[in-house]
């Protein structure tokens, strides 16, 4: 239960409604300030792209152009002009200038004889009856259009997805903006409208509001005047016919070999379906049955009746049961393959990286890759709050290394899920396109490790693993501690940095990427949500749209969509993480449901907007308009697609999408037809030991089946080799898909409007309603660190934000709301988790640096002056630099990145000369074994000789103090040139070396 003292705080979090446009302002410069090198932005002078120009979207206003669809493309005719308007429903200033945007487009829509189109967006809430409504009464009391409602102008399109916004008006573009295309469909004009900037619909006047009109009717003219002038002197050229050139016989001439009335217009620009009376109550006979064996699965009859065009029911006939077969992922016989066996901590969920080796590279922390060998394997782990890479998957050169995020406290607390998203050539922009990318959610109510009281501001949050590609270079998509780039052949510790967050499913089980190609970005999954009802019984489906990631170094989250689906009931058990899967061509979401024991099928291209969900769950990102946070109802689902499962967990689909498997934690991998959720094979996997299965995956590749084991920490691997491989018989009745196809094509066909689907609830009814205008307004902004949305950006500290670095009220129930530390740019505080929240090394003391990142007192950085032949460390935290003698302490250990290149090689010894042997408790380095480029750890403790020496060939050493290290008349050092000498030291200490070009650990 979340109670209102557990909200108040986060409403000062959040920012001020006009803070997303602080970077920008109300400017029109396109791209806008900030932005000038991104590709993705439409600006004058720029054609429009022919996938844009071409994709169909659904009109739902005026109502005689209801189910039509407008293509851009219908519009590049000779001497026209189309007006694009980008508002957003919940905007209350945006409210206001669009009615005067219908007024204007009503007038010059009939003045130009429909040469002229005003294309307009519902996104945001509400539907088309209300949202014109609005628009059409404020002309009407603002005395536009010659006192007349605007009846056919302006069109409105039910933009759900944003495309319009993002194609045209990408963000951070200010709103409410415009923009003018010509007869090619080439910008001539983008504008942003009077009343960007004030907050409420009563702000912005009509006074103000009304100066849209004489700006965009000026800006109109001029391109339609041009246009016409350029019509008429072509005729002039081409006849011999003299034509009259006042400007009424100018219309006349063009406008006979064109559309010459506005119905005739209509006609010839939209895609209008047939309609049909469709009350018909007669119905077809019943259908076969579904399969042909168990329980029958369902028939279905039909009716060409708009209210209710199908009805199901179960099939009546006793059928045999039916048999397990054999599937080619189990095969007759297997066994289970340990991948990996160490390095891991409670994993919870794995998948594959769709491009091996774009993350990595062929070196990253002083290490080499190999990123043209096998697959790449991310595993994420929940006790330890980070993901392993598996480099070189299967292959010789294999290989793991793990990485987290620094404020891994918020951004991984108890990562449970992940997943990529995987769609390549989808055609979006290359500065949009979010492949690559992949998301985690986390099993977490936000309560920073258990050091503060949960404030359920937790959700997804989204990562771009390039750090490789040209178009990638310096965008900081990893860094290290202080928050430089840390791509590349870099030597340091990398972390992850966010490139986007939401914070709307606290406790969140699963995560799936939606492979959908129509959103601009690419940036939809779909998270199991545990605490979504607020009873406290149970959880909901939620829709995570990033819509364009706010990118590292920033911390906006105005532009997002997130969709509750709350009649999608999801209850979690014991487990800790529930397998999702979205069929990239049935379009149909499965989730694993593991209080229920069951697979929820849910078809994601249903339901409608109910209402918004500020009200009902007060926690959410942004209150800016931008921000879609909504309820959505009518959704198509199975509840029960397969029952009967025993603490079911992960979930993957075939590579043919034909099968999908699913885990159960106990021990059980069961594999389900897709097309019948018939049962076809199981394989028990508790004889190997596994009674803890988490996540499944299957090799894009060969098209094995991997699964990690959370107790066990290990991958594992269902291995066919060497085994016969075999093959099903689909259980699905012969011809019961070409009579469903057959009946929705006639259905749909001659009733407009009605989808037809086999779950929907025909009686279910959504009146979606125009949000509240108060639900966007900022409460209260008292305490909040930044109004600034790039809080980690250079812009600078932010007064009210240094003043947390003093904030030491550190108590689980204290005021001080941790987020809005890191919303200050803090990464080292003495409040925050774990080493004041830093990743230090153990026994390290940090140092913020604020918006960027931290230091650490243990970590120097180890180069050479070559032109005095000597090592030189470096520090951040002390700023300082060492050329022969630091001091250390023992009980610490510190980090010493290297990068003195190939022929200078880095390693401690016990003596001040570079030796070609050095072993430390019976182990070895040969030479090749020094780094570098690349970390050396070195933990040390009483035990550790109280003189080291930092080393190379040809150059001056560093002596190491350590100050309560072991006196070396403790120490036996040997010759190593004996065949009898073991170690430098004695066998008896516990000085610890770590190498990060080795696998394993010196004691």
């Amino acid at each position: 239960m979340i109670f209102l003292e557990q909200l108040l705080p986060l409403l000062w979090l959040l920012p001020t409604l006009t803070s997303a446009q602080n970077n920008v302002g109300c400017s029109a410069a396109c791209p806008p300030i900030g932005y000038e090198n991104d590709s993705s932005h439409l600006c004058p002078g720029s054609p429009v792209e022919e996938s844009a120009a071409t994709r169909l979207h659904d009109i739902c206003h005026p109502a005689v152009l209801s189910n039509a669809k407008l293509s851009f493309s219908r519009f590049k005719q000779p001497g026209h002009v189309t007006v694009i308007a980008n508002y957003y429903t919940g905007c209350e200033a945006g409210r206001r200038e669009s009615g005067v945007f219908a007024g204007i487009a009503q007038r010059i829509h009939d003045e130009t004889l429909g040469k002229v189109n005003f294309v307009t967006s519902l996104k945001g809430g509400g539907n088309c009856a209300q949202w014109a409504g609005i628009y059409q009464s404020d002309a009407l009391s603002m005395g536009l259009n010659n006192g007349k409602k605007p009846t056919t102008q302006p069109l409105t399109v039910s933009d759900t997805q944003y495309d319009l916004r993002d194609s045209f008006f990408t963000s951070p573009y200010p709103h409410p903006s415009y923009i003018i295309l010509d007869e090619n469909l080439v910008v001539t004009s983008k504008s942003v409208g009077p009343c960007c900037g004030y907050v409420s619909y009563y702000d912005c006047t009509d006074d103000v509001a009304l100066g849209l009109d004489e700006t965009l009717t000026k800006e109109i003219y001029a391109v339609y005047d041009r246009q016409i002038d350029a019509l008429v002197a072509e005729e002039e050229t081409t006849t011999t016919t003299t034509t009259t050139t006042t400007a009424a016989a100018s219309m006349a001439a063009v406008d006979t070999t064109t559309t010459t009335t506005t119905p005739a217009t209509i006609s010839n620009i939209f895609n209008q379906p047939s309609t049909g009376t469709c009350q018909s109550t007669t119905w077809s006979d019943w259908s076969q049955c579904s399969k042909t064996c168990g329980d029958g699965g369902i028939q279905f009859r039909y009716a060409l009746n708009s209210e209710l065009p199908v009805e199901t029911r179960p099939c009546p006939l006793t059928l045999p049961a039916c048999p397990e077969q054999c599937v080619p992922e189990f095969g007759l016989s297997f066994e289970a393959k340990v991948i990996v066996s160490s390095g891991l901590d409670s994993p919870r969920d794995l998948a594959f990286h769709p491009t091996p080796g774009l993350h990595l590279g062929k070196r990253s922390e002083g290490r080499d890759f190999n990123p043209d060998e096998g697959e790449e394997l991310w595993v994420v782990n929940g006790n330890s709050h980070d993901v392993t890479i598996v480099a070189s998957l299967g292959t010789r050169a294999q290989q793991t290394i793990s990485r987290k995020d620094r404020g891994y406290y918020h951004y991984m607390n108890n990562v449970t899920a992940l997943s990529f998203n995987t769609v390549k050539g989808s055609g979006r922009n290359v500065d949009q396109d979010t492949f690559n990318y992949f998301a985690v959610c986390n099993d977490n109510l936000n309560d920073y490790l258990g050091s503060k009281e949960p404030n359920y501001f937790m959700g997804p949050t989204l990562y771009d693993t390039d750090t490789t590609s040209p178009n990638k270079a310096g965008k900081k998509n990893t860094v290290n501690r202080i928050g430089e780039d840390c791509s590349g052949d870099s030597a340091d510790q990398c972390f992850f940095l966010h490139a986007d967050m939401l914070h709307e499913s606290p406790a969140c089980i699963g995560i799936t990427h939606d492979p959908e190609v129509l959103t601009a970005y690419g940036a939809v999954y779909w998270a199991f949500d545990t605490t979504g009802d607020n009873s406290g019984n149970g959880g909901q489906l939620v829709m995570f749209d990033f819509q364009q990631p706010h990118g590292p170094g920033s911390m906006d989250h105005s532009i997002a969509s997130v969709r509750r689906y709350t009649e999608v009931k999801l209850f979690r058990d014991e487990n800790v993480h529930a397998g999702m899967v979205v069929h990239p061509d049935k379009r149909r979401l499965f989730i694993v449901n593991p209080g229920k024991g069951s697979i929820v099928a849910v078809d994601v291209d249903t339901g409608r907007y109910s209402r918004t969900a500020r009200e009902e769950y007060p926690i959410f990102s942004n209150r800016l308009p931008s921000f879609e946070y909504s309820i959505y109802e009518c959704v198509d689902q199975e509840e029960v697609f397969v029952g009967g499962l025993k603490n079911p967990s992960g979930l993957a689909l075939s590579l043919d999408g034909s099968r999908l498997f699913v885990a159960e934690s106990g021990g059980r991998i069961l594999a389900y037809e897709v097309e019948t959720g018939a049962l076809l094979q199981s394989i028990d996997l508790a004889s190997f030991g596994y009674t803890s299965i988490g996540g499944l995956t299957i090799s894009p590749e060969t098209g094995n089946i991997y699964f990690v084991d959370m107790n066990a920490n290990q991958v594992v691997m269902v291995d066919r080799a060497g085994f016969t491989f075999c093959t099903y018989q689909s259980v699905a009745t012969p011809g019961f898909q070409t009579a469903l196809a057959a009946a929705k094509a006639q259905v749909e066909s001659e009733c407009a409007g009605v989808s037809f689907s086999l779950t929907r609830d025909y009686t279910c009814q959504v009146d979606g309603t125009i949000p509240n205008g108060t639900l966007f307004e900022q409460v209260h902004t008292d305490g909040y660190a930044s109004d600034n949305p790039d809080v980690q950006s250079m812009a600078g500290m932010d007064a009210a934000a240094a003043l947390l670095a003093n904030r030491t009220d550190c108590e689980y129930d204290g005021d001080l709301n941790f987020d809005a530390l890191l919303l200050g740019g803090y990464y080292c505080h003495v409040c925050l988790p774990r080493n004041d929240g830093s990743s230090c090394d153990a026994g390290g003391s940090c140092s913020n640096v604020q918006w960027e990142g931290f230091t650490c007192d243990n970590e120097f950085f180890i180069d050479i002056d070559e032109s005095k032949g000597i090592l030189v460390a470096s520090s951040h935290y002390f700023d300082k630099t060492y050329d022969s003698e630091l001091e250390l302490v023992a009980g610490v250990t510190y980090r010493f990145t290297v990068s003195t290149g190939a022929a200078n090689p880095v390693l401690i010894s016990a003596m001040p000369d570079y030796l070609p042997v050095l072993t430390i408790a019976s182990r070895s380095i040969q030479p090749s074994d020094a780094v570098s480029n690349g970390p050396i750890l070195l933990k040390t403790d009483s035990s550790t000789p109280e003189v080291l020496y930092l080393t190379s060939p040809g150059a001056a050493a560093i002596k190491l103090t350590i100050n309560g290290g072991a006196d070396a008349s403790a120490w036996s050092l040997l010759d190593p040139t004996t065949s009898s000498a073991t170690s430098f030291f004695s066998a008896t200490t516990t000085a610890t070396l770590v190498c990060a070009a080795l696998a394993w650990t010196l004691v």
